[in-house]
């Protein structure tokens, strides 16, 4: 692997340019100094001509391949439909692209540990989107956590309890171009869930990685590991319930998609005289970081809120990805440390069919 120290512009190629990778990725690339976005690759001609022409790259392929063929890049941000993300990752990193893609990087540990492995025999950079993990408010409240469990300021730690309900994006269509053209049907693809899994809960453990994989990603990395996983109680039109087993605590992960205004995820961190709360923005709420209270006592009248800086986790999110390969340092959300919410997430859904 080649430390890139250059004080060159590190040169980014995109691979797929739909809606989220405009406006959550692309754009902050566009915007950022120390890097330049040199070619494209989108199968919609329409789109690709859209995006090049009101963004002026320099380049513009039909394909990820076509790109990896021809342009001069150092690295690739891949965001693609599920399916589609690990046909593409496995080529850019098979060739020794530095990568990063969208989560969650695979619908299988089969398919997670291909790709960790392929990215470690190329010596490739690989992260995954798990952008949650730059939120400044999330970082900040990790370095109190971290603080009270050393100092044992506020007891043990007695239980976290996370959720996600989901609810309006807050987002604004008019800032992508190109939208409205079907994809073509005949891209490779991987399978969207383990082969165990029964056939009728494969939409529902597809729709549970796109979304929930955050939140177990999160809890990792709060807590410094990976739990086991104790049970899930999932029920389709109703909330759902995921227990986990950290040895000295449990975790809880309550979750739905429930039809309100507000976007509704966070984490509760229960300490004997305590607790800190951490609230989360809406995914593509610019500017706004996580809400960060932390409750000293088990009355609750002393009750701290803690500021956190007005960005935004996508932008940070590519701002460390282009300083980790300019210091040819890993991620803090690497694809090897990502196979493990995958593996937990299968130990999770395999407890519904045993």
């Amino acid at each position: 692997m080649c430390p890139m120290v250059s004080d060159q512009p590190i040169k980014i190629g995109m691979v797929g340019v739909g809606y989220i990778g405009q406006i959550a990725h692309l754009a902050n690339y566009m915007e950022m100094e120390g890097c330049e976005v040199a070619a494209i690759a989108e199968v919609r001609p329409g789109l690709r001509d859209a995006v090049q022409a009101h963004y002026g790259i320099p380049q513009a392929f039909p394909t990820h391949r076509d790109l990896l063929d021809n342009a001069e890049v150092d690295a690739l941000v891949a965001v693609t439909r599920r399916h589609h993300v690990g046909p593409v990752a496995l080529d850019c990193l098979q060739v020794g692209k530095h990568l990063l893609t969208e989560k969650p990087m695979a619908a299988t540990l089969q398919q997670a540990e291909k790709l960790a492995a392929a990215a470690e025999k190329a010596g490739a950079r690989y992260a995954v989107g798990y952008m949650k993990r730059y939120d400044e408010g999330v970082q900040l409240a990790k370095g109190l956590l971290d603080e009270l469990l050393e100092s044992g300021e506020l007891g043990s730690l007695t239980l976290a309890r996370l959720y996600c309900f989901q609810g309006h994006n807050f987002y604004d269509c008019a800032k992508a171009v190109g939208l409205g053209e079907a994809r073509p049907e005949d891209l490779d693809a991987w399978p969207v869930a383990p082969d165990w899994l029964p056939q009728e809960l494969c939409d529902d453990y597809d729709a549970f990685m796109n979304v929930c994989t955050h939140d177990i990603n999160l809890m990792r990395y709060l807590f410094d590991g990976t739990p086991e996983a104790v049970r899930l109680d999932y029920r389709k039109e109703a909330g759902s319930v995921a227990l986990f087993d950290y040895s000295d605590f449990p975790a809880v992960f309550e979750f739905e998609t429930f039809k309100h205004g507000d976007w509704c995820e966070g984490v509760e961190i229960f300490f004997q005289r305590g607790r800190l709360t951490i609230r989360l923005p809406a995914p593509l709420l610019k500017n706004v970081s996580a809400q960060v209270t932390l409750q000293r006592d088990a009355e609750g009248d002393k009750e701290e809120t803690f500021e956190a800086g007005q960005d935004w986790s996508f932008r940070r999110q590519a701002r460390a990805f282009v300083d980790d390969l300019r210091e040819n340092r890993d991620s803090i959300a690497s694809g090897r440390d990502a196979v493990e919410d995958i593996r937990l997430a299968e130990d999770l859904w395999k407890g519904l069919v045993s």
